[in-house]
């Protein structure tokens, strides 16, 4: 955290790493200085995770029929609910939309919030509470549209968790600080219970986890860039992740099949966090950890669990399989049966806007010049 914050700055942070086989922590900071401050904020604060709840609310979509190509549209809107009484209007980070039907994978990549909230009152408000609870979050989620924006409370501790059983394929361990206790005879007084009950689809997280990639690969930039942008040059290896910000919270969290790891970073206080260099501390040092914690281990890709998972190239601007017109490939995972059949037939206006740049400069003058 020092070598990131600012000597005379009273910003805090916690961050917390999980091996998601077993559930041992393997590291876990509860804030910058013990002496100053006892509080642990990686088991005892409760924050606003922020964005780093949609991959629980996009794993229940899920198994409720979307795929990575599911297209929604990305617009202002305002929302009714309670029965008409209320309306919510979500807004993307600095109110930035595509104004036309975007996939899921590269909401997720985004971030769009709208598609979020979207996806949230499809599947109704309790969805995304119960699916929170297969995933060990212990903390109450609010049945409200702007629970899908992570407006309800978590610790950093429980949301590290989720994701570790998602690096696992959905197996239902939880943290371990302590793996057992032994007496002055060598008897064994306390042992950690071993749980390893399949909670989640282990397709569904693989599709999930692939998706959540998709955070660093410039090729779904869309309406903005994609979330993990300003880190991705610093990682070696295939990471999958998703961070969050609120108005006081910074997060980042992300994983390989061996490691799981959380950074939270904001103010004790609730202090405003500023839309300049604070809101990448936690992505910044997260990379760090990640970097310098795998340095020595051997590369570990995530694998499709079973042959009911296709793989497609999929063009991240239509949703259809990409053909030869299409400016952009990406691959993208599949339950089988529920992939894309339609190839994609257009060249994209980037595309066009490319070619027209490598036009000789009388005809881009002269359109009509032959």
């Amino acid at each position: 955290f020092e070598q990131i914050f600012p000597e005379n700055s009273s910003i805090q942070g916690g961050l917390v790493a999980i091996e998601p086989d077993s559930g041992y922590v393997k590291a876990l900071i509860g804030g910058r200085d013990y002496q100053e401050s006892p509080f642990n904020r990686a088991t005892q604060a409760s924050r606003q995770p922020g964005s780093t709840i949609k991959p629980i609310l996009y794993y229940a979509a899920l198994e409720n029929g979307f795929t990575p190509a599911t297209m929604l549209k990305s617009e202002p809107t305002t929302f009714t609910f309670d029965d008409g009484k209320a309306t919510y209007a979500p807004r993307n980070f600095n109110s930035q939309y595509a104004d036309k039907e975007i996939t899921l994978a590269q909401a997720i990549a985004l971030s769009d919030n709208v598609y979020a909230v979207k996806t949230h009152l499809f599947l109704g408000g309790d969805y995304l509470e119960t699916t929170a609870k297969r995933f060990g979050i212990k903390s109450k989620i609010e049945n409200v549209p702007s629970a899908a924006l992570g407006t309800s409370n978590v610790k950093l501790i429980e949301i590290v968790n989720a994701y570790g059983r998602l690096a696992n394929g959905g197996k239902a361990t939880n943290p371990i600080l302590i793996e057992k206790v032994e007496n002055h005879q060598g008897e064994v007084i306390y042992e950690a219970p071993k749980i390893n009950e399949q909670v989640l689809d282990p397709n569904q997280t693989f599709i999930l986890t692939s998706m959540l990639t998709g955070i660093f690969n410039s090729d779904l930039n869309g309406y903005t860039t994609v979330t993990g942008s300003t880190i991705a040059s610093q990682l070696s290896r295939q990471y999958a992740g998703k961070s969050g910000t609120t108005n006081t919270d910074s997060w980042m969290i992300g994983y390989t099949p061996d490691l799981v790891a959380g950074i939270w970073t904001g103010y004790d206080k609730g202090t405003e966090i500023s839309r300049s260099a604070e809101r990448h501390y936690a992505k910044r040092i997260w990379a760090d950890f990640m970097e310098t914690s795998l340095k020595n281990s051997s590369f570990t890709a995530f694998k499709p669990p079973s042959d009911q998972v296709v793989k497609v190239s999929i063009d991240p601007e239509t949703g259809k399989i990409a053909g030869k017109t299409c400016a952009t490939s990406v691959s993208m995972y599949f339950m089988k049966d529920t992939q894309p059949e339609e190839k994609c037939t257009h060249k994209h206006e980037k595309e066009e806007s490319k070619k027209e740049k490598t036009k000789p400069w009388y005809k881009r003058l002269f359109p009509f010049w032959q």
